[in-house]
């Protein structure tokens, strides 16, 4: 934080922190804590009209850190990335899959939807809405490259966030989100609601359906309100007025469409990044309603740790920052193979099956990228 300014704009730290940070950490988890932040020794930004290149040096004679130290790293650092920029290819190459679990199994996911159906119908339960999630771990025949997986992820990512998070000598946290958490610049302030999910259909005809269906859904309607609301709430414990508009859409993406509207805001004072990141993480969308009650649930249900996924992906650094959160994404490592993740909002009038069947469609972004009908390919079920 002590080299961060806002008279520098252009030093920025960037990062991710745990869904939850009180839970205990697993052994894939380790490298990134509770939270992983670093200001980059080189930086390539593309801009309207033109792209910057961007180095940071610091140092402290007082830490044994010179001058002179800083720019041996960073002369370092540059010939390092001089010598592997490459064009990443559009297709990843051809993958065999030799296994695939799924934490929970189906059987397990089942049960585990209906129990929070249960606990959500309780007359004296506070619980509207919870937020369960899926690990699927694939081994390949040959390791993943999170670059080149990220990079044909492109075809995904209109109007969505890319992210990649490596620590040194860790697995990479990558991942390809539509959902905004917040935008700050100076005092102002947006957010983005986004909840209920549907396919693109394969015709204009049969996606303009498939729109109706999402839009006038109870069900869907009532994870929504629950997510727009609760952010427009805890957005008016830091800022003014907050304006909402639109309201309720349809936010269509190359596979996926989901209910949308966007929340603008004025804040008091400039609140430092991590009040505002408390105040409006975990929302609703990852987590449930109320916060409490929904955390409990999830610690109680998931017998895998999330890790940064859910959790606020980002950065900071000059009176600006703008964080997503870290849903549609997966933990790569090598000789390891992935962790895909994917959740679902479970509300009153959700169907386990059909929960299912949305997580198969969140985690295809990646699995379409891996030859998965294939006959080397084992489907095995953990419980």
């Amino acid at each position: 934080m002590e080299f961060l300014s806002e008279s520098c704009p252009l030093i920025r730290a960037y990062g991710a922190i745990r869904f939850d940070a009180k839970a205990k950490l697993s052994v894939e988890w380790l490298p990134f804590g509770s939270f992983y932040f670093m200001i980059p020794q080189v930086e390539f930004n593309e801009l309207e009209g033109g792209s910057m290149l961007t180095t940071t040096m610091a140092w402290d004679n007082t830490i044994s850190w010179s001058w002179e130290d800083a720019i041996n790293a960073l002369q370092d650092t540059l010939s390092k990335v001089s010598a592997s920029i490459v064009r990443f290819p559009k297709q990843a190459p051809p993958t065999l899959i030799l296994s695939s679990h799924d934490i929970p199994s189906k059987i397990d996911w089942d049960i585990a939807v209906n129990r929070a159906l249960e606990m959500i119908k309780k007359n004296n339960s506070l619980l509207t809405k919870v937020v369960l999630a899926r690990s699927t771990k694939v081994v390949p025949t040959t390791n993943i490259d999170p670059l080149t997986w990220l990079a044909c992820l492109t075809v995904e990512s209109e109007n969505a966030y890319q992210f990649l998070l490596q620590p040194p000598n860790a697995p990479a946290f990558i991942g390809n989100t539509p959902e905004q958490l917040f935008h700050r610049k100076w005092l102002h302030i947006t957010s983005e609601a986004l909840a209920g999910t549907r396919a693109r259909g394969v015709s204009i005809a049969l996606d303009r359906q498939i729109e109706l269906d999402l839009l006038t859904s109870p069900k869907d309607d009532i994870e929504f309100t629950i997510v727009r609301d609760t952010i427009r709430r805890k957005l008016e414990g830091v800022c003014e007025k907050v304006v909402i508009k639109p309201k309720k859409m349809i936010r269509k993406l190359p596979r996926i469409q989901h209910l949308f509207a966007q929340l603008a805001s004025r804040l008091r004072s400039e609140e430092d990044e991590f009040e505002i990141l408390s105040s409006l993480h975990p929302s609703p969308a990852v987590c449930g309603f109320p916060t409490e009650e929904a955390q409990l649930l999830i610690a109680k249900t998931e017998v895998f740790d999330r890790g940064m996924y859910g959790g606020p992906v980002g950065w900071f650094g000059g009176g600006e920052s703008e964080f997503a959160v870290g849903i549609r994404s997966a933990l790569v490592e090598k000789d390891h193979g992935a962790l895909i993740y994917a959740g679902t909002g479970i509300v009153e009038g959700s169907n386990p099956y059909l929960e299912w069947d949305e997580l198969e469609l969140k985690t295809s972004q990646f699995t379409k990228l891996l030859k998965l009908d294939l006959p080397l390919r084992q489907k095995v079920d953990c419980k």
